[in-house]
Formats: structure tokens, C-alpha cells, sequence
């Protein structure tokens, strides 16, 4: 329970004017017309109302006092945020000789509605247009440089304060060039090393802003900065304790004071605030003119912010106080990420270790949701597209040095943007007899984007993170609104899932409920057994073709993409993360089909099956596809496919299948140039490898591709524990045509077929006396026709063989029974719910809602 606060005097105007009858009738009998016309009821009326204000004003004496308080420990409003910007300046043709962009060039827009001054924007470095070059890209913020501005005299004595002229200065930008405070330094008091600018004739050492004067360190000179009230003070005095513990007879300074008659000078930035947050192309004019020179801004300036209020100032400043300006708990970051940046609407902090099993012990992730002050009466219009504009890089970069300074030692923390999730609800509702359709509806809509919606200015305090949208979520939202009768045919809908053109799929083998597809240009992830689909990575110009995930080593992703249109070639992309981040490893100049990891002086590498040979590529920095040699005798061969064995006493193998029907190629000797050796199905064409474990024992399987709509001849086996018995064909009962892929639950082996949906075969039985099993044409897989399936291009097992996922030309099928039965696990629309990660959030999309009167609605 809070700490009740006192009323110092609760009555009210009519209980004073009661005491005062109550007075009159036992003191003055006589006056016995009490009603409001008797001129002393008005004068008794008159005062009690001047009373209760004056109660009132009495009653605000505890919440000064608060202020007070927090004033004294060093709570200060936070200043305005600058928005920021790239500015592109132009020159109609190249010239001969660099064109020059003064640092602080200002530039502006043409003309502000309403008669308000335009935003300026300032240049933050000296920039030039190269010769022979006719554009140049330059950091901008909307602020003034005002330089070397006189803030007077030193006086010599401590807790002296000099005052900015055109204060509020902005938030730290982080580079230290916001607020430079200089102190005249006479000559040879300072040394080469001391920071320090020359104006004129006079040299100025520059002093350094701190937090509080409790920590001085080595470096004295420092001062306190209130920004919002352009206010610097240098270090006050105060008595100490000598060695014996008595109090000194002179007061020492907290640090250094600046010495008297020394002039002091202000660099600083002033602005800041709402209005820099302008549109793309719209800083067009120049206010410092440069002969020739043009100037836009190619994306719009995001970031800017108001001075703080002193509601929200009074709210923080306890947190500020439990903090402590260190970095601790995850309450901590969170209140740091939203103390020192107007440009963060909401943070969350979570251990990676606590989600992820590849996180380092001791990493913290630091989850920004960026402000949207636009739009604060309207916060609910904001979209995904709109909330990642403003998500800036220099809010990220500033934020990690500040928490970097105050996170404890051993402590690694990420600080990244939230990523959005669109969902669009579709439902109808009638309404009242006597209520407006279309006013209910709109009312509708307004709540149900400010429910759904991850900005605090729209409810409390925005969705949760992680939490699922549920049909009774949507119940409660629309039936809050009064003019709603009843609501029906509630359907949840998004935007983004692998719907078709499913090429390629994987389960994570260290990460549960985890699996990637991939689908077009984009890689599409799940952290819920298929439950629901986010966008991992987008890769325009490629369409994503093989996924493989690291057997061993948590969060290690390749994916290979193929390069679109007339571009030859493929790309090689690598995550650590679990596809939260990709990086590009490799650029190859012919197709990748296939690809597998391997060990390599312990360290992980891929192998890479391509049109033009096997290639190895280490995961470190910097490394290059190097070419394994299989065939010395053709060295260009090339491979459609890839795997790789592993014993249990680390043996490992390596098999790629030929191109041109040349057969298979196995090393047993860890894939090493000149080890491979062809073992036969020369003649075959052989698209698919996969390595199975069984107990102690290694299989390869190779799948064929056949012409056109043929059965087909199955599959084949070689055991690598017992080579001497060669290829076993399994092609009992093959009906699919061409295998597309191949994955093993168990003993069990699952082929993904061209026109027979799914097969699956008991591999602990012979050869002859097994065949491959189909399921029956309503197992829920798509058909092409009345009795044959679509092709399926992929499928894949989870690490327990209790999750079966197939892919193909209309999206993704699930099995929970082994492949009996299937259900659609990637559609855009959902009776229940729509799943969410755990560090996502949902945005709410166009809403459909169809509204019917009551009269309307009662034929339906």
C-alpha cells in the first residue's frame, strides 16, 4: 500500500457556509433571514468560496514539497529530442574541383502550416562533393549550432552557474558535440593531451558534462548540465573530515571551479521537439546558400521529441532512485533506454539465455519500441511500416554506449528494434436499433487499433510482449463499445506466411519448436511448432532454395539463395542467432543445390554442392568458398547434392551426387580434395542425399528424379557400416514419380514425392519384402486432381519425429501422426488465435468490420 498523502483541509464550500449558519443561529438570533438575497449570506457566500481556494492551495503544499524533493536529489525534466536525418546535396554535373558543405549548413522546408517557423535542419560534419562527382550524403539534425556563445565571467568561487541564451539544448546525440563548455585557459596551464579549442587568440579548455559530482575521478574538470533550462553548473564546496574525523576548518571544492575572470563559452545545439519530424523530400531549401548546390532529404527525419512533462518527470524520478544510474535488473535497462531518449516509447529487457540456447550466460537484450508523438491524439494509425521508420540507428548506437557505461561487468547487452507483427480482424456486428452503423463502426475500429496496437499512448501500456491475439480478445474489445448489440463470424487474418512457393524447410535440431522455410525472397521462421509464421530475413533479387541448420552447434543457419532474373549465380547467408539477424558469407558465381555442415579443426564449415563443384566455406569473417577436388580427372564437375555422416567415434563421410547422371561420390576420409571415390548409380539421376542415423549405424539415401508422370523407381540405400553391401533399391510400391526430398523419423523414412503426396517406408525391413506406403487422397494434402496430390517440394522432421512439415507450390502441411494426416500449418486466416514471439509485438492492420442495424439483422 503507497503512503497515504494528507489532506490538510477537506471542506468543502458548502460545508463552510454550513458552519458559519450553524455559527450565526447560536451567536446572533436575531439575524433570522438566512436566504441567498440578504446581503450578509452573500458576504458569508463570498468567503467561503475564497476560503476553499485558499484550501485548495494549501492542499498543493505536499505535491511542491515532492517536487522539491526530487528537485534536490537531481531529477531534471528531459530535454527535447532532435530529429535526424541524411541530407543528399546535388549539383547539376560533375565539376572539376570538390564543392565544399560547411559543417552547420542549415536547411529548411518551404512553408509550415498554420504560420508556425519551419523546422531547420543543421549539418553535423564537414562534407564535400568529390570532383567529378555530383551528390554527397550528410548526417543532419533539427537543431542550430550556436557557437562560442558568452556565458560570461568566472567568479573563482564554487557552485558557480552560467545560463545558455537560447536554452532548451537537445538530448545528447552521443558524439559529445551537442554541448561543449570551454573555460579560458592561459598560456601553458594546459598541456597538448588537455581537450581544448582556439577562438582568436585565446585558448579554451573544455570541460566534461557529468551526471552528479558524488564520482570525480581523474579528470576534475566537469560540470552538470539542465539542458532544458540551458543551465551549467561547476562543482560546489562542502566541509569535510580530516584523518581523525573532524570537520575541516575550509571547504573543498567537489572538483575543479574555474578560476576568477576566466571567460566561459557555450558550443551547443538548440531545437529539438516535434516539429523536425518531417516527410521525405521535404528539406528543400537552403538557408545558407552554396552556389549551384541543391539539397533534399531521401528519408523522412524521425526521432524528434518534447521537453519532458512534469507528470512524467514525477513518475520517473523514483525509478531513477531505485537505479541508482546502473544497470542491474531488466527494470533497470528498460528505465535507462527511456530516460536518456524521447525517441523510445517503450523498452523491454529479457536474458537471451532465458529463450535461446545459443546465448552466451550474461547477454541481455534490450527491445526498443520507437515514439510516435505525430500521431499521440491518434496513436492507433500507426503501422509497422510507420513505427520502422522511425527506428532509427544513431537512437540504437547512442542507447548502447550510455548502457554500456552502466551494465555491470561480464554483462553483454544488445540493444536492438522490436519487430511487428500485422493482424487484421474481420467480423461482424449489429447494433442497437436506435445507434448509427457507421458511427458504431468507426468507434469499432478506433478500438480495436488502440487495443492492438503496441504504442503506450494507445492503452496502458501497449500490447504485451509475446502475448497471442484470441478470438475472446476480440469478443471483449468490440462488445466494450456500448452501441454494439452482438458480434458474429469473428475471423483473424495476417498478412505475411509461407502461403506457396515453398521450397525448402528445416526444424532446428537445438532449438525446440523451431523451423524455417523458405518461400520466395523471403526466410520465414516459427518458434511454435508451425503455429504461426514471422519473416526472418527478406532477400530482394533472391529467391531463398536451401536451409540447413547446424546439427550440433545451437543457433548456426545457412540458407543458399539464387540470384533472380538474368543475374547468374548464388548467395550465401549465415546466422548465429537462430535467424535473427544474416549476414552474407559468400557470392558465387554458379547455382548452389545443396548444402551440409561440417567440422573442420573444430571449427564449423559448410559444403556447398553447386553447378560448377563441391566447395568448402569457413563461417569466420573474411573466409572464401575454397573448391574440394573429387574427380581429378574433372575437376568442373558438378553436384546436385550433399551430406555428410558422422559416427559415434567421429568418423565422418562425405557424399555428393554428379550431375549429368554420373553416379555418387563418397570420402571417408572427412570430405578431403583427392579422398572421394565413385560407388556407383552412374546412370542414375540422383538429386537427393541424406545421411540416417539408426543406433550405431550410418545410412546414405539417394533419391532419383524421373521424367514426367512415370511411377518412378524409388530410392536407394547404402550402408556405410557395411559397404560391401552396396546400393539396395527401395522402390516397392513407388507410385510418386520423382523424390524431392527425403527425412527420417526414426527407422522410418519419409520421401516428399512429385505426384504422390507423402511416402513412408519401415526401413528395419528387407528391401523385397517392404514398400512405400501413401496416404489416402483425403489426408489433407493438396490435390491436382481428383486422385493425385500437388508436388511437394520439402519436408522435414523436428529432433523428437513428433512434428512432420511439408512444403510446396500452396504453402505448408503438417502431420502430428507420422503422415497420415495433414493440416494447413501457413494460413493467412485463424478461428482462435494468432500466435506472437516472445520479443515481437502486434500491429494492427486494415480491420474489416461489417455493420449491421438491428432491423438489418434479423433475417441473417
Amino acid at each position: 500500500m503507497p503512503l497515504p498523502s494528507p489532506n490538510l483541509d477537506d471542506r468543502t464550500f458548502q460545508q463552510l457556509l454550513d458552519e458559519c449558519v450553524i455559527r450565526i443561529k447560536k451567536t446572533c438570533p436575531q439575524w433570522n433571514d438566512l436566504g441567498p438575497s440578504d446581503p450578509g449570506v452573500v458576504l458569508l457566500e463570498l468567503f467561503a468560496y475564497l476560503t476553499e481556494t485558499m484550501i485548495f492551495r494549501l492542499n498543493r503544499v505536499p505535491e511542491k514539497a515532492y517536487v522539491e524533493f526530487l528537485r534536490l536529489l537531481g531529477v531534471k525534466l528531459l530535454p527535447p529530442a532532435a530529429a535526424s536525418t541524411s541530407l543528399r546535396f546535388s549539383v547539376p554535373a560533375p565539376r572539376p574541383t570538390p564543392v565544399e558543405i560547411p559543417r552547420g549548413t542549415r536547411v529548411t522546408i518551404e512553408r509550415v502550416p498554420g504560420g508556425r517557423a519551419p523546422p531547420i535542419f543543421t549539418t553535423l560534419h564537414h562534407a564535400s562533393i568529390p570532383a567529378g562527382e555530383t551528390t554527397v550524403s550528410v548526417p543532419a539534425c533539427h537543431a542550430e549550432w550556436i557557437v562560442a556563445e558568452a556565458a560570461g565571467k568566472a567568479t573563482g568561487l564554487p557552485g558557480l552557474t552560467v545560463t545558455a541564451q537560447r536554452a532548451p539544448v537537445i538530448a545528447p546525440l552521443g558524439d559529445g558535440t551537442d554541448l561543449v563548455v570551454g573555460v579560458e585557459a592561459l598560456p601553458g596551464e594546459i598541456d597538448e593531451r588537455a581537450p581544448a579549442l582556439q577562438l582568436g587568440d585565446k585558448t579554451f579548455r573544455l570541460w566534461r558534462e557529468v551526471e552528479s559530482f558524488a564520482d570525480t575521478g581523474a579528470d576534475r574538470h566537469r560540470y552538470l548540465a539542465d539542458r532544458t533550462q540551458g543551465t551549467i553548473t561547476f562543482a560546489p564546496s562542502l566541509y569535510g573530515r580530516d584523518d581523525e574525523g573532524h570537520q575541516e576548518r575550509q571547504p573543498q571544492a567537489l572538483a575543479e571551479v574555474p578560476p576568477a575572470g576566466r571567460e566561459i563559452r557555450l558550443w551547443y545545439l538548440c531545437g529539438g521537439g516535434l516539429d523536425g519530424d518531417v516527410g521525405p523530400g521535404m528539406l528543400t531549401v537552403l538557408r545558407d546558400q552554396i552556389s549551384g548546390v541543391s539539397v533534399t532529404n531521401p528519408e523522412a527525419a524521425t526521432g524528434g521529441s518534447a521537453v519532458e512533462s512534469v507528470a512524467n518527470a514525477l513518475v520517473r524520478g523514483p525509478l531513477e532512485l531505485h537505479t541508482q544510474q546502473r544497470a542491474v535488473t531488466a527494470r533497470d535497462f528498460e528505465a535507462i533506454a527511456l530516460h536518456y531518449s524521447g525517441a523510445v516509447a517503450r523498452a523491454k529487457a529479457f536474458t537471451k539465455a532465458s529463450l535461446w540456447k545459443h546465448a552466451s550466460p550474461g547477454t541481455v537484450e534490450l527491445l526498443l519500441v520507437p515514439s510516435f508523438p505525430r500521431l499521440e491524439a491518434n496513436a492507433w494509425k500507426a503501422s509497422a511500416t510507420d513505427l520502422a521508420e522511425r527506428a532509427t540507428q544513431e537512437v540504437r548506437t547512442r542507447l548502447l554506449s550510455i548502457i554500456d557505461e552502466r551494465s555491470p561487468l561480464g554483462t553483454v547487452c544488445l540493444v536492438s528494434w522490436v519487430r511487428y507483427k500485422t493482424v487484421r480482424v474481420q467480423a461482424s456486428i449489429v447494433c442497437h436499433r436506435e445507434q448509427k452503423p457507421d458511427e458504431v463502426r468507426a468507434r469499432v475500429l478506433a478500438r480495436l487499433h488502440q487495443s492492438i496496437n503496441p504504442l503506450p499512448a494507445a492503452n496502458a501500456s501497449g500490447w504485451r510482449f509475446g502475448q497471442s491475439l484470441r478470438a475472446f480478445h476480440v469478443y471483449d474489445i468490440i462488445l466494450s463499445e456500448p452501441g454494439v448489440k452482438y458480434v458474429d463470424k469473428v475471423r483473424l487474418h495476417v498478412d505475411e506466411v509461407p502461403g506457396q512457393d515453398v521450397r525448402a524447410l528445416a526444424a532446428d535440431a537445438s532449438q525446440p519448436q523451431v523451423w524455417y522455410a523458405a518461400a520466395g525472397e523471403a526466410l520465414f521462421r516459427s518458434v511454435d511448432d508451425a503455429e504461426g509464421w514471422e519473416v526472418s530475413g527478406r532477400f530482394p533479387g533472391e529467391k531463398a532454395r536451401v536451409i540447413r541448420t547446424h546439427p550440433g552447434l545451437p543457433g548456426r543457419v545457412a540458407l543458399a539463395t539464387q540470384l533472380s532474373g538474368d543475374k547468374p549465380g548464388a548467395r550465401i547467408w549465415l546466422s548465429e542467432d537462430c535467424g535473427e539477424s544474416w549476414r552474407l558469407a559468400a557470392q558465387m558465381g554458379q547455382a548452389v543445390d545443396d548444402l551440409a555442415w561440417i567440422v573442420r579443426a573444430g571449427a564449423p564449415a559448410l559444403l556447398m554442392a553447386t553447378e560448377g563443384g563441391l566447395f568448402e566455406l569457413g563461417v569466420g569473417a573474411g573466409a572464401v568458398p575454397v573448391q574440394i577436388v573429387v574427380d581429378p580427372q574433372k575437376q568442373d564437375r558438378g553436384f546436385f547434392a550433399v551430406a555428410v555422416a558422422t559416427d559415434f567415434r567421429g568418423k565422418c563421410s562425405v557424399a555428393v551426387a554428379a550431375r549429368i547422371n554420373e553416379g555418387v561420390w563418397l570420402s571417408d576420409d572427412n570430405g578431403l580434395p583427392h579422398t572421394f571415390k565413385p560407388i556407383g548409380l552412374k546412370g542414375e539421376d540422383v538429386r537427393i542425399l541424406e545421411a540416417q542415423e539408426d543406433g550405431p549405424r550410418r545410412f546414405l539415401w539417394a533419391g532419383l528424379r524421373t521424367p514426367g508422370f512415370e511411377e518412378g523407381r524409388g530410392c536407394f540405400r547404402w550402408d556405410l557400416t557395411n559397404p560391401d553391401e552396396g546400393w539396395v533399391a527401395y522402390g516397392g510400391g513407388w507410385t510418386g514419380g520423382s523424390c524431392l526430398g527425403l527425412t527420417f523419423c526414426g527407422p522410418n523414412v519419409v520421401a516428399a514425392t512429385h505426384h504422390a503426396g507423402v511416402l513412408r517406408l519401415d526401413a528395419t525391413k528387407e528391401a523385397g519384402k517392404v514398400a512405400w506406403a501413401a496416404a489416402g487422397v483425403n489426408c489433407g494434402l493438396p490435390l491436382k486432381e481428383v486422385d493425385r496430390f500437388l508436388a511437394v517440394d520439402a519436408v522435414a522432421v523436428d529432433s523428437t519425429g513428433s512434428r512432420l512439415l511439408t512444403g510446396g507450390a500452396t504453402g505448408i502441411f503438417g502431420s502430428a501422426d507420422g503422415g497420415t494426416t495433414y493440416k494447413n500449418a501457413s494460413s493467412t486466416e485463424f478461428v482462435d488465435r494468432v500466435s506472437l514471439p516472445e520479443t515481437w509485438l502486434f500491429c494492427s492492420g486494415e480491420h474489416d468490420i461489417v455493420t449491421l442495424g438491428e432491423n438489418e439483422a434479423v433475417g441473417n
